[in-house]
């Protein structure tokens, strides 16, 4: 769906997992929309790595933007029908029921700071939240495009799809995909995914961008506040089953999921006393739709309650990077056993 990061140097070491036998993935098999997949496009900031690809549930703490912002929105270059951009105003405010952020569209599009083209042929893709401000994008340019949005009257769920994705990525979410915890729950085929992406994309992308925006995972050092991989998460490529080793189908995820929702309340939390437009979405309901528990759930309350925002997302940051290291503990054991009950026990020798 769409488009991610920064440009930069240093890349996420590929997440090798077990290249099983697979056929190639025949297009006729999907809708044309299937095809859709997003090539890196932010630029880099000037004193950072760089993280290859993009995601949701997966936060980077530094491209976040300030709590309770009014992130001001312009259409520009190729700047669409009235009916296109309605229909971006109209998407954009699911996105407000769960972050405390407000999308005002204003008139100039040099003074927007999310300035979004309608490029036909340039697919759809974000610059990931305050990457947008760098001084390598000019203020004629854009920092979006929705190249699959069309001049309807209608929202398909496709299109909204695609117009929350994006703004997702404005927000400072990347691509759910590559989530440092995606090995608990896919292992991908590196040959049949550069295959895929060799033949369905236009252009055709090389091994090198399928690696940065699809196999490649983020450095865990790099991210933050991010949980399980989020297969129903609107940050979610697409993906046919014959692109991993557990042959798990991902169809393309058009509305938000619970995960996503409650990362985006607890990320961008309301006033105290305020509360989400969706009562389904409060603390309690997202710290139980995350998981989080004990201690870092006693910290988060804490200092959701003193209105600390930066403490909340700290807590995060913390109680993700934790997880992951006792997963990573809990795999390294089971391989360890599998390993050692695969080891022929010796016979005994008989002495006469």
């Amino acid at each position: 769906m769409s488009g991610d990061n920064n440009v930069g140097e240093s890349v996420a070491a590929p997440e090798s997992g077990i290249q099983a036998p697979a056929a190639a993935v025949e297009e006729k098999e999907f809708p044309a929309s299937y095809y859709r997949f997003c090539p890196d496009r932010s630029p880099a900031p000037t004193s950072e790595t760089r993280i290859d690809g993009m995601k949701a549930i997966l936060t980077r703490a530094s491209q976040m933007w300030e709590n309770g912002k009014t992130l001001t929105v312009g259409f520009i270059d190729v700047p669409g029908t009235a009916r296109q951009q309605q229909k971006v105003k109209d998407t954009v405010k699911e996105w407000e029921k769960y972050a405390n952020l407000k999308f005002q569209f204003v008139t100039n599009p040099a003074l927007a700071i999310i300035r979004v083209s309608f490029r036909k042929n340039d697919g759809s893709w974000s610059v990931i939240g305050k990457g947008a401000l760098s001084a390598r994008i000019r203020k004629t340019e854009p920092t979006m495009n929705l190249g699959w949005v069309e001049d309807t009257d209608f929202t398909d769920p496709e299109e909204s799809g695609t117009i929350l994705h994006e703004f997702g990525h404005a927000i400072g979410y990347l691509h759910e995909h590559q989530s440092p915890r995606r090995g608990e729950k896919l292992k991908l085929i590196d040959k049949v995914v550069i295959d895929w992406t060799r033949r369905t994309q236009n252009p055709p992308w090389s091994e090198e961008q399928t690696r940065q925006n699809i196999l490649d995972i983020y450095n865990v050092s790099e991210v933050s506040n991010f949980s399980a991989c989020d297969l129903t998460s609107i940050m979610m490529y697409f993906m046919p089953a014959e692109f991993n080793v557990q042959h798990i189908e991902i169809k393309p995820n058009n509305v938000l999921s619970p995960l996503d929702k409650a990362f985006a309340f607890l990320n961008y939390p309301f006033p105290t006393g305020a509360a989400s437009v969706d009562p389904s979405v409060n603390l309690v309901n997202a710290l139980n739709t995350v998981g989080i528990t004990g201690a870092v759930r006693a910290s988060i309350t804490t200092e959701w309650a003193e209105g600390d925002w930066q403490g909340v997302r700290a807590e995060f940051t913390r109680w993700s990077v934790n997880q992951k290291a006792l997963n990573d503990k809990t795999a390294a054991v089971a391989e360890r056993e599998e390993l050692a009950a695969s080891v022929p026990t010796a016979s005994p020798i008989a002495i006469n």
